[in-house]
């Protein structure tokens, strides 16, 4: 029923994907509203100081390590990734919970760490979700992730600015109460609205019967057919090449400059500048529209210009983004300069899962936790960075960090070459 590839927004007419692209907007609209205001929320409610937030940053992002690569070797054997889905987009919404009640500092850290540090799973698990959707529904797999990524554009559209209004008119409390009940929705969608795409095979009888006989007389048999497929699915590390693995090393560095960002970019217009929180949504809401166009065209492009050249255009977009910010102090500089900002996170956010899953074929879920593992990796290492750099030197300067950490992911990417 599905044998022929489709591509395009055709994909759109089955259910399952129009389905699954309403959980990904539900969930994604309410990281939208959570992630680019924790820095200002633990500012102005919590009162911490830049150095706090930074280790509050990096403190949820190696609890959600740790959690994305067991819940992606989970995935992979339970098979039934649907509800892996629910569950995680389960936490999330606790995790969103958690912003609304607690305002000590310590214990926001700790109980945010375990339910974000869960919830986060959603991601990589949405990546590898969608990637066998694409295939047991015969759609192309490249377009198909940009398309989805581009539901996730398009939350953020919507996310900042929803976020940074209900902060100044009704407060934190109101907005993480509606980020919570954005992610219970998404995870509803995925418990009863998607289908199971589990296609690990059945064993036959002949080769149960084999097994079972070789087992009860100490034979080689079932450890041959059974070692190489435990050792795959056992160590998510086993078997990455050296071009992969500049590519994580890539992937840290692209995301650790986008989670610095985030980090900075609020407390950059508000502080710095003295703009208005409303400003701060409009920027990040701009950003997030421009990418929709770059990551659909990119993603139907990627195929056909190459994706470790795509990447290495991201490299260099950034480099010159994040070089330009310190200088961009008035409105239509900072709206101006979302043009590139919008194309390097486009593939960023994209185009390199893509390469994993094409790398580890049988691991869907262990690739896609292998790039959100990466991805939290450079939210560690951005927030330190970020928390160190703000707290001593400013909010300006975060920029010029960023700027050196593109630069360091563009030769990781040269010298791939040489792997």
């Amino acid at each position: 029923m599905y044998s022929t590839k489709s591509s395009g927004l055709r994909i759109f007419r089955d259910g399952a994907v129009t389905r699954l692209a309403a959980a990904t907007a539900a969930i994604g609209v309410g990281g939208a509203m959570v992630v680019p205001t924790v820095s200002l929320f633990l500012a102005d409610a919590v009162g911490a100081t830049p150095l706090m937030i930074g280790a509050f940053v990096a403190g949820r992002a190696i609890a959600e390590i740790a959690t994305d690569l067991s819940v992606g070797v989970l995935s992979d054997r339970i098979g039934n990734r649907r509800i892996v889905l629910g569950v995680c987009a389960m936490f999330a919404a606790g995790g969103a919970l958690c912003y609304l009640f607690m305002r000590e500092y310590w214990l926001l850290l700790a109980s945010s760490a375990v339910m974000f540090g869960l919830g986060g799973a959603t991601f990589p698990q949405m990546f590898a979700y969608t990637r066998e959707l694409a295939e047991t529904r015969g759609h192309g797999v490249t377009f198909f992730n940009s398309a989805l990524r581009a539901v996730t554009s398009l939350a953020w559209i919507a996310g900042p600015p929803l976020a940074f209004a209900l902060i100044a008119t009704r407060g934190f409390e109101t907005l993480y109460g509606v980020a919570a009940v954005l992610y219970a929705i998404g995870g509803v969608i995925c418990f009863v609205g998607l289908p199971n795409t589990d296609r690990r095979p059945a064993p036959d009888a002949d080769s149960t019967a084999s097994l079972i006989a070789d087992a009860e007389t100490g034979g080689s048999g079932g450890a041959a057919v059974t070692a190489e497929p435990e050792r795959r699915t056992r160590n998510p590390f086993a078997g990455l090449t050296p071009k992969v693995k500049a590519l994580l090393v890539t992937i840290v560095l692209l995301l650790a400059v986008n989670a610095m960002y985030q980090f900075d970019i609020a407390l950059y217009i508000t502080k710095d500048l003295g703009m208005d929180e409303g400003f701060t949504g409009l920027v990040l809401g701009l950003g997030s529209a421009l990418e929709v166009p770059a990551i659909m065209y990119i993603g139907a492009k990627a195929d056909r210009i190459g994706h470790w050249r795509v990447v290495m255009a991201a490299a260099v977009c950034a480099t010159l983004f994040f070089a330009a910010m310190p200088f961009a102090t008035s409105k239509p500089a900072l709206l101006l300069l979302q043009v590139p900002n919008a194309i390097w996170t486009a593939i960023a956010l994209s185009i390199p899962v893509t390469i994993l899953q094409d790398s580890m074929p049988d691991r869907p879920g262990v690739a896609s936790s292998l790039y959100s593992s990466a991805f939290k990796a450079g939210i560690f290492l951005g927030g330190v960075v970020a928390g160190i750099v703000a707290q001593y030197v400013g909010f300006t300067n975060v920029f010029w960090a960023c700027a050196v950490l593109s630069a360091g992911a563009l030769l990781s990417v040269l010298l791939r070459r040489k792997a």
